[in-house]
C-alpha cells in the first residue's frame, strides 16, 4: 500500500466527498448546487468552483464512492458512517469493475507488433457440462456495450462455445440483469457484436472464502 503522501490530494478529494453528503445526503445533485450551498456557510474564498468541484468529484466516482450521472450531476454512493459489511460490498464491487475494465482493455489493445501465437494470453477458460466458456468476472457497474466488444474481440469459435459471467454473490441481481440483456437479441442488434447468447445455467460456487455466481451463456449463432 502506497504511503498516504503520495496518493494525490486524497485530503482534498475526501473533503469533496464529505461536503456532498453534509450538504445533500443520498440524493442527487450538481456541482453549481453544492458551491452554491457551500458559499452560504464559508468565506468564498474557502470554496472551489462549480468547475474544481466537478474535477474532484469525478476523481471521487473513480473510487466508487459517488455515482457520476452526467450532465454534472452526482450522488454520494455510500454514507461515510456505513458499517463494514456497506464498504466491503462498495470495495469489492469497484474491483471487480476494474478487473472487468482492465480484461476488455486488454482483450481489445492492438500492439505495434504482433505477438507470436503461442506467445499470448488468452483468457480464463471454465468448464461446465463439458462445454468450455469463455470467463468475463462483471460488477454492477458493468454494461451491455462493454462486454459486447470483449466478446467481439476475444471469443473464439475454436475454443469456446459461449460466456460465463462471474461476479461476487453480493451482486448476483444485477449480473442476472446484465445476462438477461446479453441474451436479448434485439438489445445485442444495437452492438458490434456478431455473436447471440441464451441462458443455459447458473450456480454458485466457493471461491476461497467468498462465494462466486456464475451465469453460463451459450452461443447460439456461430459457435
Amino acid at each position: 500500500m502506497a504511503p498516504e503522501s503520495k496518493r494525490p490530494d486524497i485530503k482534498r478529494i475526501t473533503g469533496r466527498y464529505l461536503d456532498a453528503w453534509e450538504e445533500f445526503g443520498d440524493d442527487r445533485f450538481t456541482c453549481e448546487e453544492l458551491e452554491t450551498e457551500l458559499l452560504r456557510k464559508r468565506d468564498p474564498e474557502d470554496v472551489p468552483s462549480a468547475k474544481s468541484i466537478y474535477q474532484d468529484l469525478y476523481r471521487v466516482a473513480s473510487l466508487g464512492l459517488v455515482e457520476w450521472y452526467g450532465e454534472n450531476q452526482y450522488r454520494v454512493a455510500i454514507p461515510p458512517h456505513a458499517d463494514d459489511r456497506q464498504w466491503t460490498t462498495l470495495i469489492e464491487a469497484q474491483i471487480g469493475w476494474m478487473r472487468d475494465r482492465i480484461g476488455e482493455a486488454l482483450a481489445t489493445r492492438d500492439d505495434d507488433e504482433e505477438p507470436e501465437e503461442d506467445e499470448r494470453t488468452d483468457p480464463e477458460v471454465l468448464e461446465h457440462d463439458g462445454r468450455r466458456y469463455m470467463s468475463a468476472f462483471v460488477g454492477p457497474r458493468s454494461d451491455l456495450e462493454s462486454q459486447a466488444r470483449y466478446y467481439q474481440a476475444a471469443l473464439s469459435p475454436a475454443k469456446h462455445d459461449g460466456v460465463v459471467l462471474r461476479s461476487y454473490q453480493r451482486v448476483a441481481n444485477s449480473t442476472k440483469k446484465l445476462a438477461e440483456r446479453i441474451c436479448d437479441e434485439k438489445e445485442m442488434d444495437d452492438t458490434d457484436c456478431v455473436y447471440r447468447f441464451e441462458l443455459s445455467d447458473e450456480e454458485m460456487v466457493e471461491v476461497g472464502d467468498d462465494l462466486e455466481y456464475h451465469v453460463f451463456l451459450s452461443e447460439t449463432r456461430l459457435l
